[in-house]
């Protein structure tokens, strides 16, 4: 079973905990489920709530009892949210770390902030050959 089908008996209300075998309640994931539900701005306070408890105590089961209890019967899927990718080659920022002396989260700071001009400019500066450069600015 996925997260989603876990979240449709949640809302559904088909399944007790106690209609699951083993192996599905091992994939019950709380974390998943909360974060899958925090989606949803109007259950952020129930996920939150929950939440403060899940590490004191409360188990799995008790996780989907209270939510299968407390969610409506209607369910809507929100799309997650997805971090965004790096439109930096690693490389580049290694270089450009190891230039300032900084961290290479730093360097995406320094790259986007002197844009893909003077970055050229700076790799050319630092010595850095005009092959290895295009290969870095991809």
């Amino acid at each position: 079973m996925t997260p989603f089908d876990y979240l449709k008996i949640l809302h559904n209300k088909q399944k007790s905990w106690e209609d699951f075998n083993d192996e599905e309640r091992k994939a019950f994931n709380v974390f998943i489920i909360n974060k899958a539900l925090s989606m949803n701005p109007a259950y952020l306070d129930i996920v939150n709530t929950i939440q403060r408890y899940t590490n004191g105590g409360l188990v799995q089961k008790d996780v989907f009892n209270i939510y299968k209890d407390m969610l409506p019967k209607k369910f809507k899927f929100f799309k997650w949210i997805k971090g965004k990718k790096s439109k930096y080659n690693s490389d580049l920022l290694k270089v450009v770390a190891r230039h300032f002396e900084c961290s290479t989260e730093d360097a995406k700071g320094y790259t986007t902030y002197l844009g893909k001009k003077s970055t050229k400019h700076l790799l050319v500066t630092i010595g850095i050959q005009e092959a290895d450069i295009k290969k870095l600015m991809k």
